[in-house]
């Protein structure tokens, strides 16, 4: 896990000198502006250096024996390695701030959206895909302790049941879940009756240890709504909001972001591609990566290690807060992600979207 942040010093990488920062920071920028292996010859050129090209050579060699550039071959231009990307965001990175015409388009797409939470989160994803043209990604907050206001069932079918949360500040959450047996919708609508009896703002988690505690006591017919309303109460709090089926629990990802992420030049080989649907189809290490996001503090930068179905995989993400819980939003992109343009727009995204939580 690495982390962004404002400062320019070098803290925890064993760069022996500037010299040697002041060129690895110039091979990053140059490869992630062209895709290209960084050629040694036209380097202090570009990057105003006052070095010969035998001292830039010399640091390059330095650089690869550390681990952060490789070469495909000696006359080959570099190319920075998992461990560089990350040596790059953790101690490199200096992040601008955004601008306003920047702030002030992303206030206005966020606030546009209906008070639900699908129209919300499903409308950041999109808002952060076309800012940064890569993929936008948000994971719900928990639903087991959130304040509601109100929680009723609907029938959908054998087994199958909607969860409808209304929270405190009005967010609407649908929540599809299976129960062990059957229930009608007159048995849902009893359970209906007793939630609207509970004094509100409730959580899930209050619920279920209510429902406990009545059970425990209760030897009359109402046990049997008690129980029925506790295996109901239960499963909101664990299912995943209701969605398409191409999302992962709890995962908001905007669709026309998922094909420019497809379409990207850096996922064109068969084996970054094979990654990359890995990625899409396995998203339990996505979801871990947004939950350890979401008990951090700002923006974070993950590179996807080799070997976890995140194989030339960033995540750029911060934590938003809700109203009793956390969730997290990210930009996900390959390694060669325009990182101080990225890290700005998704820390302002998730401040409005806290914003839109606590009104």
């Amino acid at each position: 896990m690495t982390g962004a942040r404002n400062r320019p010093a070098v803290q925890g990488r064993a760069f022996v000198n500037d010299r040697q920062k002041r060129i690895f920071e110039a091979v990053v920028l140059d490869y992630i502006r062209t895709g290209e292996p960084v050629a040694s010859g036209n380097l202090a050129e570009r990057h105003s250096m006052d070095l010969s090209a035998a001292s830039i050579r010399k640091v390059l060699h330095e650089l690869e024996e550390m681990g952060l550039l490789t070469q495909a071959y000696p006359s080959a231009g570099r190319t920075p390695t998992e461990e560089g990307f990350r040596a790059y965001a953790d101690d490199i990175l200096e992040v601008g701030k955004l601008p306003a015409g920047l702030k002030s388009q992303i206030q206005k797409e966020l606030l546009s959206a209906d008070f639900t939470e699908e129209s919300v989160f499903a409308l950041c994803s999109r808002v952060l895909s076309n800012l940064t043209s890569h993929m936008g990604v948000v994971m719900a907050p928990a639903a087991a302790e959130l304040p509601l206001r109100k929680l009723y069932f609907v029938r959908l079918g054998a087994r199958q049941h909607l969860a409808v949360l209304l929270t405190r500040n009005g967010v609407i959450q649908n929540r599809v879940i299976l129960t062990p047996q059957d229930f009608t919708q007159e048995e849902l609508n009893e359970v209906n009756v007793f939630l609207e009896s509970l004094e509100s703002p409730f959580t899930l988690e209050e619920v279920r240890a209510r429902l406990l505690k009545d059970m425990s006591e209760s030897r009359s017919e109402f046990e049997r709504i008690f129980r029925r309303a506790f295996v109901l109460a239960s499963g909101a709090s664990e299912a995943p909001p209701a969605q398409g089926e191409d999302q992962g629990p709890g995962i908001y990802m905007d669709g026309e972001g998922r094909q420019r992420l497809m379409d990207h030049p850096d996922f064109r080989d068969a084996e970054a591609m094979r990654a990359l649907y890995r990625a899409f189809e396995d998203k339990r290490r996505l979801v871990e990566l947004l939950n350890d996001v979401t008990g951090g503090g700002r923006v974070r930068v993950v590179i996807g290690p080799s070997g976890e179905g995140t194989d030339g995989l960033t995540l750029v993400a911060s934590p938003y807060r809700a109203e009793g819980g956390a969730g997290a939003l990210g930009v996900l992109g390959p390694r060669r992600l325009n990182y101080s343009e990225i890290v700005p727009v998704v820390d302002y995204a998730a401040q409005v979207l806290s914003g839109i939580f606590h009104k």
